[in-house]
């Protein structure tokens, strides 16, 4: 049997890690920058398509890009303290 290059608890991690960065991204980034763009449409009396699609663009991706800025750093670094005793009740 040939060893793993990441082991596989390692690997959980990091998916967990992605998963949880992610999700935590998406809420921080939709209620804000979809809602601060439609805000300034409304207010200035016109939705200017460019600069919405692009803010909406760049809220749809940035979560992504920090979900695998996790994964990669969990994967290099190692299984961070929090998540090694996730779940455990003493």
């Amino acid at each position: 049997m040939m060893d793993q290059i990441i082991p596989p608890a390692v690997k959980l991690a990091a998916q967990r890690g992605f998963v949880r960065t992610t999700a935590q991204a998406y809420a921080a980034t939709l209620t804000t920058g979809v809602s601060a763009s439609v805000v300034l449409g409304i207010a200035t009396g016109t939705i200017e398509i460019i600069p919405t699609l692009v803010t909406l663009g760049i809220s749809l991706v940035s979560p992504l890009i920090a979900g695998a800025a996790s994964y990669l750093t969990i994967t290099s670094t190692g299984i961070p303290d929090e998540y090694t005793n996730a779940g455990r009740r003493d």
